[in-house]
C-alpha cells in the first residue's frame, strides 16, 4: 500500500491533549486488516502520545503497519493473538453493573474527565461512557456500557474502533493498585472483536489483572452483553507514569 493520511480528529481523546489508546488502536487495526489481512485479531503498540487534529503518516513496514508524525514513529499495528486469555465469566448482578454505571468512570478532577471512553464529562451519545470502578474483588475491575447510535454502522452495531475503546480503559483499573493515582497509560493492545453489540444492548466491560512488572501492568478485558454474550476480547500492557 502507499503511504496514507490518518487524522485523530479532536473529541477522541485519552488525554485531554492525545488519542485515545483503544479508540486509535482500532482505528489502527482496521488499516491493517485492509493491508494484511488475517483473523482480525491485531496487536497495537503505542511508541508516543497521539496528536489530536494532525494529519499523520500510516504506512506498510514489512509485516506492520506504522503510524508516523513526520520523523516520530507513534503505533505499530501488527497480527496479534489472545488465545492465552481466559475471562471471567459474565457479571450475573446487574444491579451492580448499573451502579458503577452511575458511580464509575473518570471524574472531574482526573487526567481523563473528557476521555472518550471513561470521561464522564462526555454527555450521552458523545463520548462511550465506559463507566466503572475498580472491584469487585482485589485484580478486577466492573464497568457499564449503554451502546448509543452514534457510535454505530449501518447495521445497527458498534463500530470497531470504539468496541476497541471500551476494552481500554477497564483495564487501568484492573491492573493498578486503587491506593496508586499516579496517570497509567496505555502502552500495547491486543483485541479480537467477536461479535460487536447493538445499538441499545446493556453490556459490562471485566476487567482483569494478569501481572506486575515495575511500572508496567498486565490486563485483560472482556466486553460481554446481559445475554452473556461475549463480543470482544483483549489483553493490554500499561505504563505507570513516574511520580
Amino acid at each position: 500500500m502507499a503511504d496514507t493520511t490518518l487524522v485523530i480528529e479532536r473529541g477522541f481523546n485519552g488525554p485531554s491533549l492525545s488519542g485515545n489508546g483503544g479508540y486509535v488502536g482500532g482505528v489502527m487495526a482496521a488499516r491493517f486488516g485492509e493491508a494484511f489481512g488475517g483473523d482480525g485479531t491485531v496487536e497495537i503498540t503505542l511508541r508516543a502520545p497521539i496528536p489530536i487534529d494532525t494529519p499523520l503518516t500510516v504506512a506498510r513496514a514489512g509485516d506492520a503497519l506504522t503510524l508516523h508524525d513526520g520523523e516520530t514513529l507513534l503505533c505499530e499495528a501488527r497480527a496479534g493473538s489472545v488465545s492465552h486469555l481466559v475471562p471471567p465469566p459474565p457479571p450475573v448482578d446487574w444491579r451492580e453493573v448499573m451502579r458503577r454505571g452511575e458511580e464509575g468512570g473518570s471524574a472531574e478532577d482526573s487526567d481523563f474527565h473528557t476521555c472518550i471512553v471513561c470521561g464522564r464529562g462526555r454527555v450521552v451519545g458523545d463520548g462511550l461512557r465506559v463507566l466503572g470502578t475498580a472491584g469487585p474483588h482485589p485484580g478486577t475491575s466492573l464497568s457499564c456500557y449503554m451502546p448509543h447510535a452514534n457510535h454505530a454502522d449501518a447495521q445497527g452495531r458498534i463500530r470497531p474502533e470504539f468496541v476497541w475503546g471500551t476494552l481500554d480503559c477497564p483495564g487501568a483499573w484492573a491492573a493498578q493498585d486503587p491506593d496508586d493515582w499516579r496517570p497509567a497509560l496505555t502502552g500495547r493492545m491486543t483485541v479480537k472483536v467477536l461479535d460487536p453489540p447493538r445499538v441499545g444492548e446493556r453490556c459490562a466491560v471485566v476487567g482483569w489483572r494478569i501481572g506486575v512488572d515495575g511500572r508496567k501492568l498486565y490486563s485483560g478485558t472482556a466486553l460481554y452483553t446481559e445475554q452473556g454474550r461475549l463480543c470482544a476480547l483483549g489483553a493490554c500492557t500499561w505504563i505507570v507514569l513516574k511520580g
